[in-house]
């Protein structure tokens, strides 16, 4: 896109909103806000239609590799650390190697101060095994001399107990060196302590093939041809072993005393070099690493596998969205279709976002925007019952819409944000797929600020100006009566006690049986099979059974769970195993059980390390989000609702783990993405019943303080219930119609949602009226003491205006 044409819609966009906002005249804010969403609407269609979406690896197939930079050596053999240069050389060398030609879409980004994050979408599955070796080669050549009498020497060392010929040291063949005849005539030689020449004297090098098989050629710069001519001279008709990574490919005799600078390494009398394996070592050749590398965690999903992700998730946003528009039109009739509109221009908005900025739109992100749909209808509720009740209370259409935007905006401001915070810090802390999610809730947040906001608020104001609609109804579902809601809280606060003992019991007796591969490290393939097909889990069982991890150990204890995709009659499989495992049962899935069978698989596997720093961040980002949510509560509240609001939301995080432990999940990644977006979403409900208590309290109603929390409880309950479905009813979907990686989001979600329902009504409140009573702080006098600063700071502002205006 034309960077100059983005720029002038980009500063027209903030022009028109700016204008929008700083005024109070009907006309110019219709007319105003309408330029605004049109032009929002049409370049975030446009900029989508033009860029398209960037999908992840989990949506379009490819690998993510998270590789860790062991520490080097130096000359004298000891340990040297890595450094920023050492990352940044691994990142250069690593491109050339998997990307010699530059037509493949690589990317490559340092992660940490040692490690580096590598995806490779769209590739085979084939090519993973060979991309796997050529990121752990380090491809460190060396030219030893090799002991005139190595063989002999070895037999030597071996009869006095191993004790060691001084300069020399053993080192085993690539493959065992063998006669014409089979016989195995060495399996290691006797050389040097130290390298006689280093892989830095390569200047380049290639595969040929003659008589004897494949070969690599070696070109040695001038440095490096006349050091070997030297050796050569020196050690005429002696051996001299070459070695890569500690394992010797050939060992020829030094039959000339000139070369010319080229060497040649073969695969030794032995097995040889198959083509591939001949232009892979010469690709690591000429791209050397200074430091071995570890992969810490792998990702591989084949493209079929992604397809059907997508499929899912287009499903899963269509149902999604109807029920959402049902719900509405049901509850709110003409006012549900103004939201329905704004629903889709704040989705337009969105994926508009995503696509201009380049943002990565992963399996997790689809669940971020299902939840979007939620969140954006859960504002249009609040504004409507708003609106609801100013209609009831005798205002006219027009001024029962200002007041019910003016009262909402606040507390819609508050749940935002708060769900935004967690969302930030759910960004920083989290990498691959599940920053994707953080990524897609953070743009959905503001985009559906935007939807119930403006577009809503754009739309009534035609209608009112237009004189098109005199009065909006509604369904009411909850009477307009006063309950003793507080004198019921003592029973659900020990129901929720109980229920958090199970939650933390279920924890205790799961153990690390409750954690998944992500957090305790481990392997797991995910399989989708093609409608109509199945595959007992007998038959896995018996594959696995004749398997074997790289090196020979046995695939060791693996378990089978499946699920039915009722929207596209696809049936999908995990397969959990231990990390190493992975890969080799992905692969014997594939050879096996052919296209047609099988429509597409995904392996995953996490080192031990990532697992235990996975734990330790996500405990981290917890406290943190906890703390973050608490310090704007005391800016925004007393102290007192503050730490109610607090300990409820502490309550409906602490329980949700243990309860989707109890349900059969293992925990991960997603969960904590899942628990923080709920630290920033279940505070919603309580943030609005404090917003009407404290509203109560300022409008001088008379009663004791239970009496006026009662009541404004009761006032938000309608609220508070229909929020539930609308945010439910997307994660209800994503229950029935995820693939495995949805399920293990939603079903937190929709847990915390409905505790989070639960504890605005019967557990923050309560807690509220507890801790005023036990200190003895009189709510009403520091709610109208605060109301009293509020009008102070805004005289003081107002004055301080008209004072600049007449200077």
């Amino acid at each position: 896109m034309n960077p100059y044409a983005t720029f002038l819609v980009g500063a027209s966009i903030l022009l028109l909103l700016l204008l929008y906002v700083g005024t109070a005249v009907h006309k110019t804010k219709r007319f105003t806000g309408t330029l605004l969403i049109a032009l929002a609407a049409f370049a975030s269609l446009y900029t989508v239609n033009a860029l398209g979406l960037k999908l992840g690896i989990d949506l379009q197939g490819g690998s993510e590799f998270i590789v860790k930079l062991e520490p080097g050596k130096n000359a004298d053999g000891s340990a040297r650390a890595v450094t920023p240069s050492d990352v940044q050389q691994a990142i250069s060398i690593l491109e050339k190697r998997l990307n010699p030609k530059g037509e493949k879409d690589l990317a490559l980004q340092p992660e940490g101060a040692d490690r580096v994050v590598i995806q490779m979408p769209g590739i085979s599955q084939t090519e993973i095994k060979d991309v796997r070796d050529k990121i752990q080669q380090v491809a460190h050549l060396e030219f030893r001399r090799v002991h005139p009498e190595s063989r002999s020497k070895l037999e030597q060392i071996k009869a006095r107990g191993g004790i060691k010929e001084p300069g020399w040291a053993e080192m085993a063949y690539r493959e065992p060196e063998t006669a014409k005849d089979g016989t195995v005539l060495a399996t290691s030689e006797l050389v040097r302590d130290m390298p006689d020449l280093e892989g830095d004297i390569v200047a380049d090098a290639y595969r040929v093939f003659d008589a004897e098989g494949n070969k690599v050629v070696l070109k040695l710069n001038s440095e490096g041809a006349k050091r070997f001519d030297e050796l050569a001279a020196v050690h005429y008709r002696r051996q001299m072993a070459i070695i890569v990574d500690g394992q010797i490919h050939s060992a020829p005799s030094l039959n000339a005393q000139q070369y010319g600078g080229t060497a040649e390494i073969s695969g030794g009398s032995g097995k040889g070099f198959t083509e591939q394996e001949a232009d892979t070592l010469a690709t690591l050749l000429n791209n050397p690493l200074r430091n071995p590398m570890k992969i810490l965690s792998e990702s591989s999903v084949s493209s079929a596998y992604g397809q059907s992700s997508i499929d899912q998730g287009k499903w899963v946003g269509i149902a999604a969205l109807l029920i959402t528009t049902v719900f509405m039109l049901f509850i709110y009739r003409l006012a549900g279709i103004v939201a329905i509109i704004g629903l889709i221009i704040n989705m337009s908005i969105l994926f508009g976002a995503m696509s201009l900025f380049g943002f990565t739109l992963t399996m997790p992100g689809i669940a971020g925007l299902v939840l979007t749909i939620g969140m954006a209808v859960d504002a249009n509720v609040l504004i409507f019952e708003r609106l609801r009740e100013e209609m009831e209370a005798g205002k006219t259409l027009s001024a029962a819409l200002d007041a019910a935007y003016e009262k909402a905006f606040s507390a819609i401001a508050d749940s935002n944000i708060t769900t935004l915070i967690s969302a930030v810090i759910l960004f920083v802390i989290s990498g691959g797929l599940v920053k994707g999610f953080a990524i897609t809730l953070m743009i959905g947040l503001l985009s559906s600020m935007i939807g119930a906001l403006i577009v809503t608020r754009v739309i009534f104001i035609w209608v009112v100006d237009k004189n098109l609609l005199q009065k909006i109804t509604t369904t009411k579902l909850i009477p307009d009566k006063v309950f003793d809601i507080l004198s019921a809280s003592p029973k659900f606060i020990v129901a929720s006690l109980v229920v958090t003992a199970i939650s933390f019991a279920t924890l205790g007796y799961k153990g690390q049986g409750s954690l998944g591969i992500d957090f305790r490290g481990g392997g797991r393939v995910d399989v989708v099979l093609a409608p109509g097909k199945d595959i007992a889990d007998s038959d896995f069982d018996t594959l696995i059974k004749t398997l074997k991890q790289p090196g020979g150990k046995e695939i060791g204890t693996h378990y089978v769970q499946r699920k039915s995709d009722p929207a596209t009659g696809a049936t999908n499989i995990s397969i959990r195993c231990e990390e190493a495992s992975g890969p080799v049962i992905d692969a014997a899935i594939n050879a096996k059980w052919k296209e047609g069978t099988v429509a597409g698989t995904s392996v995953a596997t996490v080192g031990s390390m990532i697992g235990s720093e996975a734990t330790k961040t996500s405990l981290v980002a917890m406290v943190i989000a906890l703390i973050a949510i608490f310090g704007y509560l005391m800016m925004r509240y007393e102290f007192a609702f503050a730490l109610g609001a607090i300990v409820a939301l502490a309550h409906d995080v602490l329980m949700v783990p243990g309860l989707c432990v109890l349900f059969g999940q293992e925990l991960s990644l997603i969960h904590v993405g899942a628990l923080l977006t709920i630290a920033g979403y279940s505070i919603n409900d309580t943030i609005v019943v404090f917003d009407r208590i404290r509203e109560t309290i300022q409008r001088g109603g008379g009663g004791t303080m239970r009496e006026m929390m009662n009541e404004a409880i009761c006032k938000t309950l309608s609220r508070t219930l229909l929020t539930g479905p609308t945010a439910l009813a997307p994660m209800v979907v994503l229950l029935f119609l995820g693939n495995p990686a949805m399920l293990e989001f939603a079903m937190p979600i929709t847990i915390g949602v409905l505790l989070g329902t639960y504890s605005s009504i019967f557990i923050a409140s309560p807690l509220v009226l507890w801790y005023a009573k036990k200190t003895g702080t009189s709510l009403k006098h520091q709610v109208l003491d605060a109301q009293i600063e509020q009008l102070k700071a805004q005289q003081a502002i107002a004055a301080a205006a008209a004072a600049g205006g007449k200077i």
